[in-house]
């Protein structure tokens, strides 16, 4: 059980805010889907927006050139401390 709540996007007394950032992250990663932890951070939708913005920042914007260049340090890491990636 989570023990912070995980709010749900169709629950019609969750924050508009939140709504509209969890269906963005949604539909950002159709194939993934929502994560629990975008659920959790929409318990503070201003938080959320903070870190889809850090997120955006780091990964696309002030990152290595290509996708599978921005993958080469997560299989590093994962490597590194033999673990499954």
């Amino acid at each position: 059980m989570a023990r912070i709540p995980l709010p749900d996007p169709d629950d019609p007394g969750l924050d508009p805010h939140a709504r509209a950032l969890l269906e963005g992250a949604r539909d950002a990663q159709p194939d993934v889907g929502l994560l629990n932890v975008h659920r959790a951070l929409a318990n503070h939708p201003k938080a959320m927006e903070q870190f889809f913005a850090l997120a955006g920042t780091v990964y696309f914007e002030n990152s290595l050139p290509t996708a599978r260049m921005r993958e080469l340090p997560y299989l590093t890491s994962a490597v590194a401390n033999n673990c499954f990636y």
